[in-house]
């Protein structure tokens, strides 16, 4: 669904709304949206224009920003809020006890715009005595939180991948260059968390699905592209690979992707034991 993607955006809205100092009845009312929108249990891109105004929260202005979000993959309201704040500085807002205030303080001060500048910071005993209500103790919470989130970084919960996943295999199906399209590797799996997206795909066009997939609203940056694989970067910095395979390749390619690497190795000395 795409609730929780439009639900992120809108606390995303209220952060750096709270961050610029602006309207504190309009921080919480982006607030209250985005909450309603992840406790909804119907799909957005499923509801009418009448039906989205009688969701709690949402007025004519949210309406359309769901809207716009639906018909194009993105809010333009939102893209340009992005660049009042420096590259970093949203990301700080994911660190535990460190919400848009302090870091408004944390760039104001010490000029702080990013993870890894909150890091130095913390480990030089800066914050402590520069920022009210930081003490030394707090400085290592802060360096705890920062851990934690570096960690996770690394692999994301299945519930928060799963639906980004699966909007992403549908924007590519809608496109009409795929015959068939899947989801492999962890997400197939089931995984409680999952490293990256995989897909596999055949297709009567490769070069032209490539480059659907590559262009797609939801790419933030190409890290690789190819004739038969493409690599991308999407929302919240995760990976997407699509591969391309022959038809009659489908199916193995499908089990080969989808198989952890303990599992390949082990059918791999089957084959070779059966010839």
């Amino acid at each position: 669904m795409k609730n929780h993607e439009i639900a992120r955006i809108f606390s995303e809205i209220a952060d750096i709304h709270e961050f610029r100092g602006y309207d504190i009845f309009k921080i919480r009312a982006y607030r209250r949206a985005a909450l309603n929108l992840e406790g909804l249990s119907q799909a957005v891109d499923n509801l009418s224009h009448k039906e989205l105004l009688e969701i709690p929260g949402i007025g004519k202005d949210f309406a359309a920003k769901i809207e716009e979000y639906l018909a194009t993959g993105k809010i333009e309201a939102h893209e340009k809020l992005k660049e009042e704040v420096p590259l970093g500085m949203l990301e700080l807002l994911v660190i535990p006890g460190l919400g848009p205030a302090k870091a408004k303080l944390l760039y104001d001060k010490l000029e702080i715009k990013g993870i890894d500048d909150l890091e130095r910071a913390a480990a030089e005993h800066r914050l402590a005595g520069a920022i009210p209500k930081i003490q030394s103790k707090t400085e290592e919470n802060i360096l705890k939180g920062i851990e934690m989130v570096k960690r996770g970084r690394e692999r994301f919960p299945l519930g928060r991948v799963l639906p980004l996943a699966e909007s992403l295999v549908d924007s590519l199906r809608k496109q009409g260059l795929v015959e068939r399209i899947e989801l492999a590797g962890s997400i197939r799996r089931w995984k409680e968390t999952v490293k990256d997206i995989d897909m596999v795909a055949t297709s009567p066009d490769p070069t032209a699905l490539m480059i659907a997939f590559t262009t797609l609203p939801q790419v933030t940056r190409l890290l690789l592209k190819g004739p038969t694989k493409s690599s991308v970067l999407v929302t919240d910095g995760i990976q997407v690979d699509l591969r391309v395979v022959e038809r009659d390749s489908f199916g193995a390619a499908l089990a080969y992707l989808t198989g952890s690497k303990n599992h390949n190795v082990r059918l791999r000395d089957m084959a070779v034991r059966q010839g």
